[in-house]
């Protein structure tokens, strides 16, 4: 990841654009597009290009992730992470998502009621430094913050702040985790489960070599036991056969026989 990418949902660029599945006006990505604006941030840190919330959205939309009154369904950052590459994992586990953010993973968190949220919202987790975490809130003038110290706002409005951990513990919903695939999959060992399934696959590419084997052998059998083709037997009759000991042969067999019996003068009784 070259640069950490934010970006505010109501950025006047796109605030005012349709976010909803029925054409609801006062559906928009400023009221209701936190959900594809985090994933956009995620997207664009990671994958080497600008994809902007508009992208995402409509994504979510066509994909049928749109609620029709609750934002952005969960289903969405999976599909979203498999479409652009990404890997993600959901989890519920607060530890988790330290654990990978500590790793330089990206996560997403859905927020209940309290301290981001009258009602539901997604904010995006960035880093952690002992028990703070910091947040890039898509909503960057969001009024619920409180005065209890439990979250650090620096520059004002500019949708960057830092949360004690304690705010996810009590109101955090869910949590999807957000990295890179790793494109050296070959240098690591395999799981359980990517062990039985090769050893499954082993058995099967041995029982088709195997197969593959009698059937090349078969093949064999009957290209070196070919009885007189029908041209043979129109133009030499097949009286001729009964002077051979074992009356088949390869296809050269029976071509070098004809070619001798035509020198020799030999015709059809």
């Amino acid at each position: 990841m070259d640069k950490l990418i934010y970006y505010s949902q109501e950025d006047p660029r796109w605030k005012d654009i349709l976010y909803s599945n029925r054409s609801d006006p006062k559906q928009t990505i400023a009221a209701s597009g936190c959900g594809p604006t985090c994933f956009a941030m995620v997207a664009s840190s990671f994958i080497g290009r600008r994809v902007l919330p508009p992208e995402s959205a409509q994504f979510a939309i066509s994909h049928g992730y749109r609620t029709d009154d609750n934002g952005t369904s969960w289903g969405f950052f999976l599909e979203a992470a498999k479409a652009y590459g990404l890997s993600c994992m959901q989890t519920g586990s607060l530890e988790e998502a330290k654990q990978a953010l500590s790793n330089g993973a990206l996560v997403i968190a859905s927020m209940r009621f309290g301290h981001f949220t009258g009602a539901g919202h997604y904010i995006l987790l960035v880093g952690i430094h002992d028990k703070w975490i910091d947040v890039y809130d898509p909503n960057p003038d969001n009024r619920k913050y409180g005065i209890d110290g439990l979250i650090r706002e620096g520059v004002k409005d500019d949708g960057k702040v830092t949360a004690d951990e304690t705010v996810f513990r009590r109101e955090a919903a869910q949590y999807w985790i957000f990295t890179t695939i790793n494109t050296n999959e070959g240098d690591q060992p395999m799981t359980a489960i990517e062990q039985k399934a090769f050893e499954a696959l082993q058995i099967k590419v041995e029982e088709q070599s195997s197969a593959l084997t009698v059937l090349t052998l078969k093949i064999k059998d009957l290209e070196t036991n070919i009885p007189a083709p029908k041209w043979f037997i129109i133009e030499f009759g097949d009286k001729v056969l009964e002077k051979i000991k074992d009356p088949t042969g390869t296809l050269e067999f029976w071509r070098s026989l004809a070619v001798s019996l035509r020198v020799q003068g030999y015709k059809k009784k």
